[in-house]
């Protein structure tokens, strides 16, 4: 019985240290969600497709109705929010790379959204541009 506590004991370990090891230490972030269209998917290639590539692309004004949220991008690297009619709501630096835009609030939270055509998909809602 000793031994089959021991080795238990044992494997409990490993397993908590090889999930440890797997982590770094930090916590991970959830991978960002997609909320469907209610509208049909726009186009992902062609002449009049204009794919966000770098953070310039970005610049502008950029809402899901649905969710009543617009984020504005400015050249200077920064953003703005309006959400549900409360204008400034949240304002920060943003960044793109590799597809995923970053918004870096000032309260302390990064939002993370991925380019899907010419269309960014965040938790909140899908924005395109306006």
């Amino acid at each position: 019985m000793k031994a089959r506590m021991t080795m238990a004991t044992g494997l409990a370990a490993a397993a908590l240290t090889l999930s440890a090891c797997g982590t770094g230490g930090e916590e991970s972030e959830p991978a960002p969600t997609t909320t469907a269209p209610s509208s049909p998917a726009p186009e992902t290639s062609g002449p009049d497709v204009e794919v966000p590539e770098s953070a310039a692309d970005l610049v502008g004004e950029w809402s899901d109705p649905n969710a009543e949220w617009t984020v504005t991008f400015a050249e200077d690297g920064t953003f703005s929010e309006d959400f549900q009619g409360n204008e400034d709501f949240r304002t920060g630096d943003y960044e793109l790379e590799d597809g995923v835009v970053s918004l870096i609030g000032g309260d302390g939270n990064t939002d993370r959204g991925s380019i899907e055509g010419e269309s960014l998909s965040f938790r909140l809602g899908t924005l395109t541009r306006s």
